[in-house]
């Protein structure tokens, strides 16, 4: 459990309180029921479909820009990102400073719903991938040319008697 000053929620002022979800220790409004994490909490609480890798990227909209929410960890000013896929939009507070995440109280599951649909896809290139390099074979990396230069580039390292 991390240890750190009470904070107060960004949209509220209630006192968070921290709670314990899924093996990680977050922090809760009693209020307005949004939640703040803090770096690498939000996978561990939610599971993998809120994992950012999902959805963190240029294909969801995820460009951040300035926000005036203050950071519930920090006091930051929070930024302000659109994550969209599929028809679904959620638009998230992340901190800059100390790359907390604050969702309100339907963001989670809007995240999740979109991260979940991101995991399908995932996976698909993963077998994908595997497949393509199954169907290489063994390969021979210092056969032909350029297996002859990364075996040259690779003797510059070795260690010489």
């Amino acid at each position: 459990m991390a240890v750190h000053a009470q904070s107060n929620c960004p949209r509220d002022k209630t006192l968070l309180q921290e709670i314990q979800h899924n093996g990680a220790f977050v922090d809760r409004c009693t209020r307005c029921t949004g939640v703040f994490f803090d770096q690498g909490e939000m996978f561990a609480a939610l599971g993998t479909t809120a994992d950012p890798s999902l959805w963190d990227s240029p294909a969801t909209g995820g460009n951040a820009r300035p926000g005036t929410t203050p950071c519930p960890r920090c006091g930051s000013h929070m930024l302000l990102q659109d994550v969209v896929y599929g028809g679904d939009k959620v638009e998230i507070d992340r901190c800059g400073s100390c790359s907390g995440m604050w969702l309100d109280a339907t963001e989670a599951d809007r995240l999740m719903t979109i991260g979940a649909k991101l995991l399908d896809i995932a996976r698909a290139e993963a077998e994908k991938a595997r497949k393509e390099l199954d169907a290489m074979g063994d390969v021979d990396f210092n056969a032909g040319k350029t297996g002859g230069i990364l075996h040259r580039f690779l003797a510059m390292f070795r260690k010489k008697n």
